[in-house]
């Protein structure tokens, strides 16, 4: 496998498909995004204000959110119904359309790969068919996702006495590295639950033999890790940024001039961050699954040869050989 040509391949097939890095990669990115956005945003003020920088017998930053929403519905009646439905519509589709972007992309690529139909109504199709055993999945994997365990570690860290913490501290590594482990044996998964409509223990089981019998391109794997690292640090870099760009303007013009004319400045501001950052996330969502579905479909093509098979070759030189010490 030629790891250099594969991912030029990748890249310039992902510049290519404009429709396909909209629809699978950008939208699902601005979901996704905001609510990254919204949950470090949440943790930052949460840690300020938690006892490790502020009063211990002071009130925590989630009684406070709650207070502002129960008083912000008291004051605006009229709002609670529409804002209840939008944030329930907001949530099913945060929740469904993301995975059922990753199939249907999973799906256009490895079609287009394989000199198949490849529209976006044909993946589209067919992503709706794998979408219900990937959701599956993707609700398992959650839980003992690298993110996850980090996000439960400071909330161990915000909320508990310190020496607790560091008595916690070898078994959260331990955690840490499993997870990690994990997510390098059940890296083809998804590919297995899209590409050949497998159920998802089948798919692990398989993504993990996959894994084990392909030792040799650990250097591949790990190009790939880098790649969905860097597209962690560009979506963190960008979730940290639009926050603070917002409070910055806003808060200098606010100052100067009217509070509303800062405030909407700061929501323009922000927006338009929000769309360069999920735009980009999504140009790198669409390039990361297009390596991987190479990488599946080329790997998983290769037949296991058994120890009991002669290859021709082989044989004809085993040939030789007997003859060789015959006449001698």
């Amino acid at each position: 496998m030629n790891y250099r040509d594969l991912i030029s391949e990748a890249w310039v097939s992902t510049q290519q498909n404009k429709r396909l890095i909209i629809w699978f990669g950008f939208i699902p990115s601005i979901l996704t995004t905001s609510v990254g956005i919204g949950y470090l945003t949440y943790q930052f003020f949460a840690f300020k204000q938690s006892p490790l920088f502020a009063d211990p017998d002071g009130e925590s930053f989630l009684h406070d959110v709650i207070l502002f929403i129960w008083d912000f519905l008291q004051t605006h009646v009229s709002l609670t119904l529409p804002l209840v439905i939008i944030a329930i519509v907001f949530a099913i589709i945060y929740l469904l359309f993301p995975t059922l972007a990753k199939a249907s992309a999973i799906q256009i690529i490895a079609r287009k790969r394989n000199n198949q139909p490849s529209t976006m109504a044909v993946g589209l199709k067919h992503g709706i068919l794998s979408f219900l055993p990937l959701f599956e999945y993707h609700l398992l994997i959650k839980t003992f996702s690298f993110f996850t365990i980090i996000f439960e570690v400071l909330f161990v860290l915000r909320n508990l006495p310190l020496l607790i913490f560091k008595v916690l501290l070898p078994a959260f590594v331990i955690i840490i590295l499993i997870s990690l482990g994990i997510s390098l044996l059940f890296v083809y998964t998804d590919f297995y639950i899209v590409v050949d409509g497998e159920g998802v223990i089948d798919s692990i089981k398989k993504s993990s033999r996959l894994v084990f019998t392909n030792l040799k391109h650990t250097f591949l794997i790990m190009i790939l890790m880098l790649i969905i690292g860097v597209r962690i640090v560009i979506q963190a870099v960008m979730v940290f940024t639009i926050p603070a760009m917002i409070l910055l303007i806003s808060g200098y013009i606010a100052t100067v001039t009217l509070p509303v004319t800062g405030l909407i400045i700061g929501g323009i501001v922000g927006a338009i961050a929000l769309i360069l950052a999920s735009y980009l996330n999504g140009i790198v969502d669409i390039f990361s699954y297009t390596v991987w579905t190479y990488t599946f479909l080329e790997l998983s093509s290769e037949e296991e040869v058994s120890a009991r098979e002669v290859f021709e070759d082989d044989i004809g030189e085993h040939k030789k050989t007997h003859v060789e010490h015959k006449n001698l």
